[in-house]
């Protein structure tokens, strides 16, 4: 098997699910209806491995392509919108902070083309976050952030 895009994310996946899974199994596992500490990252861990199988599989039996060489704007871009994203939090609220973050991240890739599709989805994508991780899970993250007029 040669190294195309495929085999390569397949051993990604699988040596992360590999490494993660030993991590997982030293904590408590607990039972499905009491979980330990270990119960969810060993869950993780096996899809992660699984994934990276079936990803193995798939180079094997389909074939994929060749490996591109590195587009450093994406390797640039994405870390630099993570850590913008951590720092905004606080002061934008998270559906604004979660709106730049999507939008900074897709600005990476040399097919980003900014739309009303885009946005829309970004911005459906920011409130699902904000009712799903505040509203449901109860989370203590501002919704409006400190350096909004209206944050209160």
């Amino acid at each position: 098997m040669k190294a195309t895009q495929d085999v390569a994310l397949g051993v990604f996946f699988a040596a992360i699910g590999i490494v993660a899974g030993a991590i997982a199994l030293t904590y408590p596992f607990g039972t499905p209806s009491r979980m330990g500490p270990g119960f969810f990252p060993v869950i993780i861990s096996v899809l992660m491995t699984v994934t990276g199988m079936a990803v193995l599989l798939r180079a094997y039996r389909a074939g994929s392509p060749a490996i591109e060489p590195i587009t450093w704007r994406s390797v640039v871009i994405i870390p630099l919108m993570i850590t913008a994203f951590g720092l905004t939090i606080d002061r934008l609220g998270l559906p604004l902070a979660v709106l730049l973050l999507v939008v900074g991240t897709a600005a990476a890739s040399v097919k980003f083309e900014l739309s009303w599709k885009a946005a829309a989805g970004a911005a459906i994508f920011s409130a699902i976050c904000a009712l799903l991780f505040v509203k449901v899970l109860g989370l203590p993250i501002p919704l409006a952030g400190s350096w909004l007029p209206f944050s209160g």
